[in-house]
């Protein structure tokens, strides 16, 4: 039985178990997957887990960026470690890819805006590619602008016309609210919140800024940088549609 699981702070509500388990049933690969709610020494708890047996783990809020920052010092938060402990990377900017794809979004010819820019967002802007342009903006004006001088293809957002709006903010304050209402968007404009069972879906949704039929929430990508995690601990690749379908029924 392969040991796996999911480390993070306050994260009891977790899909992740019933996801990884729905995957293993296709290959029928026996696993034991689950939630490490831990409140402070993520290091020390990764080694240890690798040290006595573990074979895989994924890595969520608040540790992402703990592990790019003290392990590779790398762009993007890592979200995954494979190989027994000795590699890591992370899989959620072709999670939200291959999400947006399953929903036959082609965003490749989109103006996009990337709004929060910790977590997630550094692996979605160093995956996703559009003919059109990337805006990036974020509640700290600062971490905008220090973005934008790593990354030249990056703008800082000014009014343009937006297609698609990606949302990875944990939380809403008034001011990112007020922020929101200002977009400039069209009926067909699409609104992505990467969070799904948070406040944030439904606080983004009673904004009423785009068609109801264009929102989604993060529940897809969830499922599709999970697979992509499967892939890399068994080198085999589940299908996601209905887990989707499963867990959407669930929320």
């Amino acid at each position: 039985m392969y040991k796996l699981g999911v480390v993070g702070k306050e994260i009891s509500y977790s899909l992740s178990p019933q996801i990884y388990n729905e995957f293993a049933k296709q290959f029928d690969i026996k696993i034991d997957y689950q939630i490490y709610d831990i409140k402070d020494e993520p290091l020390a708890f990764v080694e240890d887990f690798f040290e006595n047996g573990g074979f895989g783990l994924n890595i969520t809020k608040p540790y992402k960026e703990i592990f790019t920052q003290k392990i590779i010092d790398g762009p993007e938060s890592i979200n995954c470690i494979y190989q027994k402990g000795s590699k890591l990377k992370s899989t959620d900017g072709i999670g939200l890819v291959n999400d947006l794809k399953s929903k036959k979004i082609d965003y490749t010819r989109m103006n996009i805006l990337v709004y929060g820019l910790g977590g997630a967002s550094k692996s979605i802007l160093n995956t996703i590619q559009t003919s059109g342009n990337i805006f990036v903006a974020n509640r700290t004006e600062q971490k905008t602008e220090e973005l934008i001088k790593t990354n030249p293809v990056l703008q800082k957002y000014n009014d343009e016309s937006l297609d698609l709006v990606i949302s990875c903010a944990q939380n809403l304050d008034l001011n990112t609210i007020k922020h929101f209402e200002h977009l400039n968007l069209s009926q067909s404009s699409i609104l992505y919140d990467i969070n799904y069972a948070n406040q944030t879906n439904t606080m983004l949704e009673d904004l009423a800024i785009i068609q109801k039929n264009q929102f989604f929430n993060g529940l897809g990508m969830l499922v599709e940088q999970a697979a992509e995690c499967f892939k890399l601990w068994f080198d085999k690749k589940p299908a996601v549609e209905d887990v989707k379908y499963k867990l959407n029924e669930r929320l």
